[in-house]
């Protein structure tokens, strides 16, 4: 599956990518932030998941989430949000599937990768 991988910190993206590429098997594509996410899915027509962070600058993940469910060539798109912040309803009223919260291990993020992935697709 290909994934897209959205977040400001180089060493986080790296960390994702090495999960699900070794541990997942997924082809991975990434984008430092929203904006540059949006440039990306609308180039790239075989993106079938993002994995986003909420803090962002230029766009946030809400506001990523908000367009990506706001553009019919996304909405069924799976969303999972990975994040810190301890009040996750903002991100699940913008459209994210499931957040997941930092720190986190591979085995929980390939799980709820696969979990909304799958729930989606039904």
């Amino acid at each position: 599956m290909r994934v897209l991988v959205v977040d400001d910190d180089p060493d986080l993206v790296l960390l994702i990518s090495l999960f699900l590429r070794r541990q997942g098997g997924h082809d991975v594509v990434t984008a430092g932030d929203g904006l540059e996410a949006l440039d990306v899915l609308a180039a790239d027509g075989a993106v079938e998941a993002v994995v986003l962070d909420w803090s962002m600058p230029r766009l946030d993940g809400i506001g990523l989430a908000t367009a990506v469910r706001g553009d019919e060539r996304w909405q069924r798109l799976p969303l999972l949000m990975v994040t810190a912040m301890p009040d996750h309803g903002p991100a699940l009223e913008a459209g994210i599937d499931h957040v997941i919260r930092k720190p986190f291990d591979s085995a929980t993020l390939l799980q709820a990768l696969t979990a909304v992935v799958e729930a989606r697709v039904a």
